[in-house]
């Protein structure tokens, strides 16, 4: 199950390379998005992603600099919670907490390092769209093409893969993130959608016995 949290913090950033040659400007624009939400106080993402037996729910909080907590939803199964607090993580599914072997502390602590804290090493290209409306909101839109590969069950995916970012004109931030393939009706392969409280506390689960194993 820790996986899929690779999985869903990968999709919080904007690091695959898509295939477009698009005007440096909208690229730039992006990343500006993006890098303010990682110097934001904190922020959330509700996310739906294509799983292998159905839609897959994520919630994910961040407190800046190394406070995570989050929450899976898998069809069929208890939800897995997560929390990292330092160097430190817990879990737990269907059960009582309990403290996550430091090895695999680690493991998370790099993944969302690599996610929401380091700079992404590749932004790709991205072209500026006109301004959508979304819930009776306006944002300023962003579309990416990316090379066809594999969905979460593992299919090929021969049509071009967009990934498009919605970015909130009145606070720069990045609002909505969807993924889909290229063709009329798809739906999202991810859809992601970001807030930023100013009362988010993330606290860990210090009395929890360590896991036996994960």
């Amino acid at each position: 199950m820790h996986r899929l949290l690779a999985a869903s913090l990968i999709a919080l950033g904007v690091s695959a390379a898509p295939a477009l040659s698009a005007g440096t400007s909208c690229k730039d624009q992006v990343a500006a998005a993006f890098l303010k939400q990682r110097t934001s106080p904190a922020f959330t993402m509700a996310a739906k992603l294509k799983g292998e037996n159905g839609p897959v729910d994520i919630t994910i909080e961040y407190v800046p600099p190394d406070r995570m907590r989050q929450k899976i939803v898998v069809p069929n199964q208890a939800p897995l919670e997560t929390v990292l607090v330092g160097a430190r993580a817990w879990s737990r599914q269907g059960g009582g907490w309990e403290e996550l072997m430091p090895a695999i502390a680690q493991t998370i602590i790099a993944q969302v390092r690599q996610a929401v804290v380091d700079p992404p090493k590749e932004v790709g290209e991205f072209e500026c769209m006109d301004k959508a409306t979304i819930d009776g909101k306006e944002y300023l839109a962003y579309r990416s093409v990316e090379k066809g590969g594999a969905d979460a069950k593992g299919s090929t995916v021969t049509r071009p893969v967009h990934r498009t970012i919605y970015v909130d004109p009145k606070t720069g931030l990045p609002a909505i993130n969807i993924v889909a393939e290229e063709k009329p009706g798809a739906m999202p392969i991810f859809k992601g959608v970001y807030a930023y409280p100013t009362d988010l506390v993330i606290e860990g689960h210090p009395k929890a016995p360590m896991a036996r194993t994960r």
